[in-house]
């Protein structure tokens, strides 16, 4: 059968398109040639973010095309919030600067909070290295080893937190509000941090990601600090943090553990042109299925195997907000709110 010219010009129309596209992805490709990529990293150097940025800077180069270089800025504050406000408001959407403002930042802004100047879901969203578990670390000097034992305390528990409204300070005050024993220590710039507050002595406890201790893996061998609870089940054995808390919490509660679910996320300003931001998402994933990053990744015990796209950010950011009720709002305010 002859192809009518209907068909014909279909088919030219067709393949124009894919040749236009294809000419897209290579002028973005083109611009990373001799660039320099800029990651701000929301915490001090030496904690958990700031070690997983590092290791992500280093090896996510390696899969963009032209290999541009790429510098570490730290820029830290508010748990997060200052970095992500930066990137919001005052970063040039050119695909250049990309960021991890820490765990927790987005939610503030699904809540908005007051000064969350920011759509959490307008960010370009390019990749986690996946789901992360947080625990409660208590020292073994305060003989605590269960919840039992937690609210039998004689004396308060300071838990170190890194701000009133990230998660190392709203789940202690969610204890605290159900009646353990629990004084709240603010301020803390960095995990690394609260880690050396506890080893000193100056804080009793943190509710943390468990990577928090990949460098100081000596507090745990020698029971400076024991877990007593984890957010997911796994390993070790220990009751979930859901277990200390009534039903009528949950709603709350899964917004707080929100950022279990998203791990660590790199995220771009809101702007970036489409192309580039699709270069920066495979990379991320090309990086996240290669050896020599998953073998550095094991070292600081980073999550493997079963990374997130932007995409799937993206998505859960949108279940987020739809799930954040005026009332579930109202309650975790209240929570950050707890002096």
């Amino acid at each position: 059968m002859n192809p009518t010219r209907r068909r014909v010009l279909t088919g030219l129309g067709a393949g124009a398109l894919g040749i236009a596209a294809g000419a897209q992805r290579a002028t973005a490709a083109d611009f990373y040639q001799g660039k320099t990529l800029t990651m701000i990293v929301g915490f001090a150097p030496g904690g958990g973010v700031d070690s997983i940025s590092r290791l992500i800077a280093r090896h996510l180069v390696r899969f963009i095309p032209g290999q541009p270089g790429i510098v570490v800025q730290n820029m830290e504050g508010a748990g997060g919030f200052i970095a992500a406000t930066h990137l919001y408001q005052r970063v040039a959407p050119d695909g250049l600067t990309i960021s991890t403002p820490g765990r927790s930042w987005f939610v503030e802004g699904v809540v908005k909070n007051p000064g969350a100047n920011f759509d959490p879901a307008k960010f370009g969203w390019i990749g986690s290295p996946g789901a992360v578990n947080s625990m409660i670390f208590i020292r073994g000097a305060a003989g605590v080893k269960t919840f039992a034992d937690l609210k039998a305390s004689p004396r308060p528990i300071a838990f170190g937190s890194l701000g009133a409204t990230t998660t190392t300070s709203l789940l202690p005050v969610m204890l605290a509000n159900n009646g353990y024993p629990i004084k709240v220590v603010t301020g803390y710039g960095a995990t690394a941090r609260i880690l050396l507050a506890i080893e000193q002595g100056e804080v009793d406890a943190v509710f943390t990601v468990e990577e928090s201790f990949a460098r100081r893996q000596d507090l745990i061998q020698k029971k400076i600090v024991i877990p007593i609870a984890r957010s997911l089940p796994g390993e070790p054995a220990l009751p979930l943090v859901r277990d200390a808390l009534p039903k009528s919490d949950g709603p709350v509660l899964n917004l707080v553990l929100a950022i279990d679910s998203f791990g660590l996320p790199v995220v771009a300003p809101p702007g970036v042109p489409a192309d580039r931001l699709d270069i920066l998402r495979t990379a991320f994933l090309a990086m996240s299925a290669d050896k020599d990053y998953q073998a550095d990744a094991m070292k600081i015990d980073q999550p493997i195997g079963s990374p997130l796209s932007g995409d799937k950010l993206a998505a859960l950011i949108k279940e987020l907000e739809a799930g954040a009720t005026p009332e579930t709002v109202a309650a975790y305010r209240r929570i950050g709110a707890a002096k």
